[in-house]
């Protein structure tokens, strides 16, 4: 067994390039080599990066997301999501040369992952996910629960239009559709072998039109418009869906389908399903 214990976590900020560095302990949960920020130290990160940000004059604002944002649902696996807006020349070096962030000296990983955007991995296991945009660019984004910590002029305006757009129209008829036709071709590849690719058919992509018809049919605000995998559980605690999703792809695809009938009702095409596959004489 392994002592839980509280552990330090030294670091320096960034602003001892303007004679103010001063040596800070974030204070880490630790369970073996594991560790997570507490809520102090959560918060206390936003207030050094938006430090940072603020020193350098070719930032024009820092949003927050997802849980450094809406911070009710922060917890000890909470990532720091945020947009950087910068000024045109600045935005490309500031995704490359990671100096600006809080504790850069014991980031583990940093692998660039969009065009805009970069995942970072410090040495504790915090994870940061974040988007550096010119204005311009920011209205690429897509943003739900968020906070303009600062703004110096535009940030907030193209946040709130970003915030008002609408999604992708629902649409029952096409996703049901789809969620037949890829349990259809996932069963297939499975039985042909090809066991990862079935799967992934299976267990994501059927699945993901299935939750955005029960997101659809059941409106939540706990639920995550941009991303229907996100507090299902929370929303559905009978569902099973992750249970049924823990068998081999084929019994798999059988118990979402029983899933989706007994949620929706019939499902077109279920029928056709169960023919071609076989499960309709067993």
């Amino acid at each position: 067994a392994f002592a839980k214990q509280e552990l330090p976590w030294l670091s320096r900020s960034n602003s001892h390039k303007h004679g103010r560095g001063v040596p800070f302990l974030h204070k880490y949960s630790c369970f073996a080599t594991q560790c997570s920020m507490d809520a102090s130290a959560f918060m206390t990160f936003i207030e050094r990066l938006q430090a940072s940000l603020e020193s350098r004059r070719d930032v024009l604002g820092l949003v927050l997301l997802g849980s450094a944002a809406a911070r009710d649902r922060q917890d000890e696996w909470s990532d720091h999501d945020f947009f950087v807006i910068t000024e045109d020349a600045a935005a490309e070096p500031m995704r490359r040369d990671l100096e600006w962030l809080p504790d850069h000296a014991s980031i583990a990983l940093a692998p660039r992952e969009t065009e805009h955007g970069v995942k970072v991995v410090y040495d504790s296991g915090h994870v940061l996910e974040f988007a550096v945009f010119t204005l311009g660019q920011l209205s690429l984004a897509g943003a739900n629960a968020y906070e303009v910590r600062f703004d110096r002029g535009g940030v907030a305006a193209v946040m709130e239009s970003l915030a008002k757009r609408p999604r992708e129209q629902r649409d029952d008829v096409r996703d049901l559709a789809l969620f037949i036709s890829l349990l259809l071709i996932g069963v297939g590849r499975v039985r042909r072998g090809e066991l990862l690719v079935g799967g992934n058919l299976i267990r994501t992509y059927a699945v993901e039109r299935l939750l955005r018809v029960l997101a659809f049919r059941h409106p939540d605000p706990r639920l995550d418009d941009l991303d229907p995998f996100r507090r299902v559980e929370l929303v559905f605690p009978d569902l099973q869906l992750a249970e049924a999703l823990q068998q081999d792809p084929e019994s798999a695809a059988r118990g979402i389908l029983r899933i989706a009938e007994a949620e929706l009702g019939a499902v077109p095409g279920a029928d056709v399903l169960r023919r071609r596959l076989g499960w309709d004489r067993e």
